[in-house]
């Protein structure tokens, strides 16, 4: 059995912890890591079940014995880290490692771990909505709360260092989208949607790129015969996919060509395919990957709000796109740092390029 951690950070009021309390309350595999702190507990805290409450001097000891995996000087004479106590007795277990850190914490845990390891950094929407939230909390003074904002302008800046970022602006969707990570599933599988009439070099280089990413166990073609913004489908369905197969296997691509829209109902609908693969394959962590030009329309789409709430989506670029970051912002989608090749389909159907295929 695979040792797994899930890691998640986050600037003070971000809803970090709410998250954490939630997924341990859901997923009966997940354990919480204790942290060991030298801060001094806050209302209800318990030693040994919220932090291990250690005195500084007891933190600096225990560094130098070589007892962490990780740790961090927070503030002056302020202390976190985590215990490989804590490691060696939940992997013990049998359960996944959830870690609940400071954002500095969690790049190292990160970087200590590996690709065992998922880290997610929780964002509130921002620093004016931080501040409401540790006023309501009710927990720190004034000062410690402008201390507090102020350092999460600058946590926000180690929010690309991890691998996910949930946006926390409805705690409701944030919940549900931390119930998606592919941490609490078996396989994560790529799906790349297109009519691919005709593949072409553009398509090859995305699906290049897709099956170096080590953290996909399968890069899934889903071949579409009508697209629902187009005109009904043409006789040759059947002949271009099996083009596609026949090319895809000649380029020797370590890639799936599946005909499942040719099974379901037309026009094909993206979420009628995800929620038909999510329900045959409930233990696999699909991702939509899509290009920047479709983002442009994505709430266009039948029940997008759905696909952004259930799904991981990742977007590689496209020219003539000006606002992908920040549509990718808004949707919680990754940009990724893919090739960006000046094709299309309709350029190399009406004759204007070739597909560099031949």
């Amino acid at each position: 059995m695979k040792k797994k951690v899930a890691i998640f950070s986050a600037p003070s009021g971000s809803g970090k912890t709410t998250v954490v309390k939630h997924l341990i309350s859901k997923f009966p595999s997940l354990e919480f890591s204790i942290s060991a702190t030298t801060r001094q507990p806050r209302g209800a805290e318990v030693d040994g079940r919220d932090y291990y409450f250690l005195s500084e001097e007891e933190f600096k000891a225990r560094i130098a014995e070589g007892q962490f995996v990780e740790y961090e000087q927070v503030y002056q004479g302020s202390y976190y880290g985590t215990l490989k106590s804590e490691v060696e007795r939940i992997w013990g277990n049998g359960n996944i490692i959830l870690f609940d850190v400071d954002v500095k914490g969690g790049v190292n845990l990160k970087k200590y771990f590996g690709d065992n390891a998922l880290s997610v950094f929780i964002q509130a929407p921002s620093p004016e909505e931080l501040r409401r939230r540790l006023v309501k909390r009710g927990t720190d003074s004034p000062e410690a709360i402008d201390r507090r904002v102020a350092k999460a302008a600058e946590e926000m800046e180690y929010a690309d260092k991890f691998d996910i970022v949930l946006i926390n602006d409805d705690l409701d969707m944030c919940l549900r989208k931390a119930e998606h990570l592919p941490i609490f599933t078996d396989r994560t599988v790529a799906l790349y949607f297109g009519t691919f009439n005709p593949l072409h070099i553009g398509h090859v280089n995305i699906l290049k790129y897709l099956c170096c990413c080590s953290d996909i166990d399968e890069v899934r073609m889903i071949v579409s015969p009508q697209s629902p913004f187009k005109e009904e489908a043409s006789q040759s369905d059947d002949e271009r996919l099996a083009k596609v197969r026949a090319q895809v296997a000649r380029l020797g691509l370590d890639v799936t060509v599946s005909d499942i829209e040719y099974q379901l109902e037309r026009p094909s609908y993206t979420i009628n395919t995800l929620r038909h693969l999510q329900a045959a394959e409930p233990d696999t962590h699909f991702i939509l990957v899509m290009g920047a030009d479709n983002l442009e329309g994505f709430k266009r789409w039948k029940d997008w709000q759905e696909i952004v709430t259930d799904y991981e989506i990742w977007v590689y670029p496209r020219l003539g796109t000006e606002n992908t970051k920040e549509l990718c912002k808004e949707l919680q989608a990754k940009l990724l740092d893919a090739p960006l090749t000046n094709i299309s389909s309709t350029e190399i159907r009406n004759g204007e390029k070739t597909s560099g295929l031949e």
